[in-house]
């Protein structure tokens, strides 16, 4: 009776060793980041001035909330990767990203993320709404709009709409990220130079 115990423990420990193979064999996905692109000052109106710019939270189409990277489909739909993630909410990677460029081009510290310093008396305020973000594995597309307002008057001073396709120097994804950082570096200098204009039009701070 005891010749036939074997064959059991041999059929569990198949599929143990087949189990062990198909963990092995599945890979974890890659996590991506946006790079920091450092800028020169684009000017010095800010660098000794005590108004605090805001930046609202980021706003994101839809198709964008998801956390794969997107490839969009010659049909004009968007496909998101299951192997390649953002390695965290692309709302807040964007908001950040961007609050480092502002830094950099106006040459203050006073550029913060919602809902920024607790006594902090807020200027000026910047929206982002994101409505195209992705490649499709030749171009890098983003359009976004943006607009600045005066927080103490409450009008809004500039809303302007961003598009660019950047052609991708890698067709992979680390040429997807690098492109969508320096998109939002552009983007960056655009609502820089709205934000400068509001402040040579209205100079004073209150």
């Amino acid at each position: 009776m005891n010749s036939r115990l074997p064959y059991p423990r041999f059929l569990c420990l198949a599929a143990l060793c087949a189990l062990l193979l198909s963990a092995c064999m599945t890979s974890s996905p890659t996590l991506h980041t946006l790079q920091p692109i450092r800028q020169q000052p684009l000017a010095q109106d800010f660098a000794d001035s005590s108004a605090l710019i805001l930046l609202m939270p980021v706003r994101l189409a839809p198709q964008l909330q998801r956390r794969g990277l997107l490839d969009r489909q010659p049909n004009g739909a968007s496909r998101a990767s299951t192997t390649h993630l953002w390695a965290g909410p692309l709302d807040e990677q964007i908001g950040q990203q961007v609050v480092n460029n502002l830094k950099d081009l106006l040459a203050t510290d006073n550029v913060g993320l919602y809902p920024g310093p607790r006594f902090g008396k807020v200027r000026y305020q910047l929206e982002i709404e994101m409505d195209e973000f992705s490649g499709d594995g030749h171009d890098f597309t983003t359009v976004a709009v943006y607009t600045v307002s005066d927080s103490a008057a409450r009008t809004i001073l500039a809303r302007k709409t961003f598009r660019q396709t950047r052609p991708l120097d890698k067709a992979d994804y680390s040429g997807t990220v690098a492109n969508a950082s320096q998109a939002l570096a552009d983007l960056s200098v655009d609502a820089a130079t709205a934000l400068l204009a509001a402040r040579r039009a209205q100079p004073a701070d209150r």
